[in-house]
């Protein structure tokens, strides 16, 4: 059984809710009115180093809420208003511009390009959009920052939520079963509604009213889903960078294996809340070699997805490939840039092929890497087995944060959230979990494994 560990408590810096930022180039480099939600992310295995919120080891199942949970209900994750499906595939977005023109399809050329492509570009371009919507990590979301306000979809009703909200949060006690019922369900287009009206009824952020209100996992769960998907993934990520250690998962999951338009779109909003530069900052985190591949991978110069697979480029990466993983003196650049540079039809027709041929891609990236280089491409290689949608590795990747002595609470918690997102893909994940790892389903693992408002929390957002 998983206590609440410690998550952040009152210091660190939260960005603001979303559509309350101030102007870009404001001293706190939020963003402007608008934000986007967090795209699906799935780490790699385990990785101490981290330390949970609020000074408690990274994971550590034993500490104690700050206040004891009052007792919550659980709420269905996708009640009335849930949005359809997600297209398939996202194009250009996120709300952004696309990145520069590329150099090449990466191929073998393809090693890093150096630094970013956004340094120089502070202001965003007109951002595209498909059918009139914006996209980020295959999901439609709300105008991001330097795009044009707009209201939400007819039928949510923003003040409405506030409400909720307000009057779960006002006066002396919290009621944290309100909070669950209001906040578990929604979308990225009302949770981007609610904080924009609460921040309008109350003159408040309600991240700030959420981290006074509440504390531990709870406290970090409803903050996760109400900054939404691309702002959650620009908190994770500061996260995974600030104070002792680098949380290495948290990079790898929402780093690798990304699109050029939702690395683009990434980058952009990290500088806009941080005032920082991403690239810059996950450089000083990382050694020399793997410094080397996460350069690549944010340089966003992957062969775009409308590039078909060409059978004779995927023979010649294979052979590569092959040729590389040699056991002493592996050519590491080789394969980093193979993974890292091509798009997921081609990892998929490599994977497939490395398979025919030599046995499982993912075998031998075991065999010859170590560390975090080999959990980074590991995680790559086996998103791109097994169906190549990634959906049995973030299947397996749920029940790592649950197996063994104590529940690893953070990873746990920004799994579940950020795959709940995408609902279509979050339901084949809770089937590959039913059908591959636990036949209890993944809610009654995550009930085994947590407790409290928090356990409630989280199974509200996994439903049924």
């Amino acid at each position: 059984m998983s206590g609440y560990g410690a998550p952040p408590a009152g210091g660190g810096f939260y960005p603001p809710a979303q559509g309350s930022y101030p102007s870009q180039g404001a001293a706190a480099g939020y963003p402007p009115a608008g934000t986007y939600p967090p795209q699906g992310a799935y780490p790699s295995a385990t990785h101490g180093g981290y330390p949970a919120p609020g000074g408690a080891p990274y994971g550590n199942p034993y500490g104690p809420p700050a206040h004891p949970p009052a007792p919550g209900q659980a709420y269905p994750y996708g009640g009335a208003g849930s949005a359809p499906p997600p297209p398939p595939q996202a194009p250009y977005g996120g709300g952004y511009a696309p990145p520069p023109p590329q150099h090449g399809h990466g191929h073998h050329h393809s090693h890093s390009h150096g630094h970013s492509h956004s340094q120089g570009h502070a202001a965003y371009a007109a951002p595209p959009q498909q059918g009139g919507a914006y996209y980020y990590n295959g999901i439609p979301v709300p105008p991001p920052p330097g795009a044009p306000p707009a209201p939400p979809p007819a039928g949510i009703d923003g003040a409405q939520l506030a409400e909720s909200v307000r009057k779960a949060t006002k006066g002396f006690g919290t009621d944290e079963k309100l909070l669950i019922s209001t906040i578990a369900p929604l979308d990225a287009f009302q949770v981007d509604a609610l904080s924009k009206s609460f921040k309008s009824i109350s003159g408040k952020e309600i991240v700030k009213v959420l981290e006074k209100e509440t504390s531990g996992w709870f406290e970090y769960a409803l903050r996760l889903k109400v900054l939404g998907p691309l702002a959650g993934d620009c908190w994770l990520l500061n996260r995974a960078c600030d104070g002792a250690g680098t949380h290495e998962d948290l990079l790898n999951e929402v780093l690798l294996a990304r699109s050029n338009a939702d690395m683009w779109a990434l980058k952009q909003a990290y500088k806009s809340i941080y005032g920082k530069d991403l690239e810059r900052v996950v450089d000083g985190e990382l050694s020399v070699k793997t410094k080397r591949m996460f350069s690549m991978a944010m340089n966003g110069n992957r062969t775009e997805e409308n590039v078909p697979p060409n059978p004779s480029d995927i023979a010649r990466d294979v052979q590569a490939l092959k040729s590389a993983a040699r056991g002493m003196g592996t050519d590491e650049i080789t394969i980093c840039s193979i993974l890292v540079g091509r798009s997921q039809a081609q990892l998929v027709a490599i994977a497939r092929e490395y398979q025919h041929k030599h046995g499982a891609l993912s075998s031998m990236v075991r065999s010859e890497f170590s560390g975090h280089m080999r959990d980074a491409l590991l995680f790559i290689a086996d998103g791109a087995e097994r169906g190549g949608q990634g959906i049995e590795r973030d299947a397996q990747l749920l029940e790592t944060a649950m197996a063994g002595m104590g529940t690893k609470d953070e990873r746990l918690t920004y799994r579940l959230i950020r795959l709940h997102w995408n609902r279509h893909r979050f339901n084949e994940v809770k089937m590959a979990y039913a059908g591959l790892v636990n036949k209890k389903g993944l809610r009654s693992r995550v009930a085994g494994e947590t407790s409290g408002d928090y356990g409630r929390f989280l199974e509200a957002l996994v439903g049924h």
